[in-house]
């Protein structure tokens, strides 16, 4: 797979963030070395399997970029417990199985040091918070949660910080995804499930030395934390099936119109781009895509005849008739909870900014803005096909030359957005320009 001209001129930067992510991990971890305490080897030993283990058992693909681990419980539990040398070392640890084999060697790299990052980060936040180190002394319910409590819930939201950021800039830098759209996706995402975290963590540290329990804590720890990787599955799964449903409006759409599925894919990837350059949240952005994708299933009921013909030799009332393909996809998808705003989106996505499109004459922002974003988009990629050796700058200029030709057609914020989302991203892949992304 080629990659993009902005995915080529990233790759240095992207090499030159993993580095500097190395050697702030490294230094950090020598410093804790150097003084704070060191850890005993057996909880040691014992964290770091089970940090392993975690990794192990993750689950990569809970959304399109964001997965499930509960290895930032035994990292929280590890500040507390071993203090800032000993949960760096269980980061470190918690990569030393890889189930990818086909990973690059700087993702690799990359997560190592970030999860080393992670530990020492809440493990110094834990000191700093007056965190005790000596967790046999603490006696009584106020003060373990003075002493312990308070400082872990600070430490919990210090790695959950953490983790967004060192990802959003791994991936602003990797994918051109806009940094704090990512940041908000993965707080959104995730940031609830910390709270858990920060819970169970707590637990963690009550049963292992204020309770006397020691390593036997691990083992009745282990089960709630498999429970909730169950119940994350569960999630994941839940979310291919959506997956799935729209893949299957997809297929049924290529049978009668094969060329639709291709471009179909090309307007949602521009859609999505634009969306991330609007900073919409994560659920605007699957809103986003599913309509785009979907935008031309309508088209399942319109005589074949018609969409085949070019567009000079189509009539005012065969026009009419095919643009009324977005009312009759919206009813398509009738009655399917999770594509219930999506279809909001596909029914509009021919009302004009000004006022005077179909099928309701909305106008502005009362137009969704998933159908203001799927109208650029899908404009844009009707430009797409052409010569080889038209240049993505060329093709840029005349993206903008169609957004401005027709004033009051576009919402102009998604038009300016699209344009930069271009300039980022270069084409859809599978278009004229012979680059994919």
């Amino acid at each position: 797979m080629k990659d993009t001209p902005a995915q080529r001129a990233s790759s240095p930067r992207l090499l030159c963030y993993v580095a500097l992510v190395c050697v702030v991990s490294v230094v950090l971890g020598v410093l804790a070395w150097a003084y704070g305490r060191h850890p005993e080897a057996g909880p040691l030993l014992l964290l770091s399997a089970m940090g392993v283990l975690s990794y192990t058992l993750r689950e990569p693909t809970v959304t399109s970029r964001i997965g499930f681990s509960f290895l930032s419980i035994i990292l929280l539990a590890s500040g507390a417990i071993l203090g800032p040398f000993g949960a760096w070392l269980v980061g470190l640890a918690s990569q030393s199985i890889e189930r990818e084999s086909r990973m690059r060697w700087y993702h690799r790299a990359f997560n190592i040091a970030m999860n080393g990052l992670i530990g020492v980060a809440g493990a110094m936040a834990y000191i700093l918070c007056g965190g005790v180190a000596s967790l046999q002394s603490v006696s009584g319910f106020p003060d373990l949660v003075r002493q312990v409590g308070l400082p872990l819930i600070v430490a919990d939201v210090v790695q959950c910080l953490t983790n967004a950021f060192l990802v959003a800039g791994a991936v602003t830098f990797d994918q051109q995804v806009p940094f704090w759209v990512f940041v908000r996706r993965i707080l959104v995402s995730s940031g609830v499930a910390y709270i858990g975290y920060g819970v169970i963590g707590f637990l963690f540290v009550i049963l292992w030395y204020p309770a006397g329990l020691g390593a036997f804590s691990a083992f009745l720890v282990m089960a709630p934390l498999l429970a909730a990787r169950w119940a994350f599955v569960q999630f994941g799964e839940e979310l291919r099936s959506h997956e799935r449903v729209v893949e299957t409006l997809v297929t049924a759409l290529g049978t009668k119109e094969p060329a639709a599925v291709e471009r179909s894919a090309r307007v949602a990837q521009l859609a999505e781009w634009t969306a991330e350059e609007l900073g919409l949240g994560p659920r605007q952005i699957a809103t986003v895509r599913y309509t785009a994708t979907l935008h031309e299933v309508g088209h399942l009921g319109v005589p074949a005849r018609l969409l085949r013909r070019s567009p000079e030799a189509i009539s005012a009332a065969e026009r009419r008739a095919i643009d009324r393909h977005c009312v009759a996809g919206a009813r398509m998808i009738e009655g399917i909870d999770f594509l219930e705003d999506a279809r909001s989106g596909i029914r509009h996505q021919h009302e004009r900014f000004d006022g005077g499109g179909s099928p309701d004459g909305l106008a502005g922002q009362e137009i969704p803005v998933a159908a203001r974003i799927v109208a650029v988009a899908a404009a844009v990629e009707a430009l797409m096909p052409g010569p080889v050796d038209v240049t993505l700058p060329a093709r840029v200029v005349d993206a903008a030359r169609l957004l401005r030709s027709d004033p009051g057609r576009f919402d102009p914020a998604v038009g300016a957005a699209t344009i930069e989302a271009l300039g980022k991203h270069g084409w859809p892949s599978g278009v004229g320009t012979g680059v994919a992304t």
